[in-house]
């Protein structure tokens, strides 16, 4: 059901001509984003106008976290 359910829902991104790591990361959370906003949207979960507000609080949520960072050198 859920396998079902994310092809639906959750697109594929993949980099058609040679991008810099940076873009390809924007672009890919470009999409989730916009994955997400359809989704519930669609699904009615809220308005277009509270569910981008749920959304917005979330990235702020995620960004204000602290970041680990993979220090290990090999």
């Amino acid at each position: 059901m859920i396998e079902d359910e994310s092809e639906q829902w959750i697109s594929e991104f993949h980099p058609t001509v040679e991008k810099d790591v940076l873009e390809v990361l924007r672009s890919r959370v470009q999409y989730a984003i916009l994955d997400q906003l359809n989704y519930m949207v669609s699904n009615h979960i809220a308005t277009p106008d509270e569910v981008k507000k749920i959304v917005l609080n979330e990235i702020t949520e995620i960004t204000n976290e602290s970041i680990e960072l993979d220090t290990d050198e090999n």
